[in-house]
């Protein structure tokens, strides 16, 4: 991720700040058709509209997405929200929504919110390209990343 350096005299505020995402996101297609979105390094405030908006756009063109999310360094408050509405976007009868959920960063504020409960989550893209559309309490992945005592790292 590229550093920005913000410097600003006291008493301005910005209007918008819009950092570049697309060094955060990349998108495959895979040949059964599930398009592949990978986030890597912070999902913070500053990001998280960006990467909403590019996603939910990857919704039209599959019924199956998968989020991973295995390079994500730090998952905010605004990191969390971003990955409900996507979650919201992908509801459509048909359209499945798989997380990659792979690292302590990730797994920890999903357990605190009650989130790892309401998603499908999977520890890496094949797991989750594989998937049926499946309950969360019966995720593959539900008691690998129940535990918030695992390494930071699965593998």
């Amino acid at each position: 991720m590229a550093h920005i350096d913000l410097i600003l005299p006291v008493g301005s505020r910005p209007d918008v700040l819009n950092l570049c995402s697309t060094e955060l996101l990349s998108v495959s297609t895979e040949s059964s058709g599930a398009v592949v979105v990978a986030l890597s390094g912070e999902v913070d405030m500053t990001n998280c509209a960006s990467l909403r908006d590019q996603t939910t756009e990857q919704l039209w063109s599959t019924h199956h997405l998968v989020l991973d999310l295995s390079g994500v360094t730090f998952l905010c408050a605004a990191g969390l929200t971003f990955l409900v509405d996507v979650s919201a976007a992908a509801r459509p009868p048909g359209t499945r929504l798989c997380v990659v959920a792979r690292t302590r960063q990730v797994r920890l504020p999903l357990m605190i919110t009650g989130l790892s409960g309401v998603m499908d989550l999977h520890l890496d893209v094949e797991e989750a390209l594989a998937c049926r559309r499946v309950t969360p309490a019966t995720s593959p992945a539900g008691p690998r990343l129940g535990d918030p005592r695992q390494p930071g790292d699965l593998r």
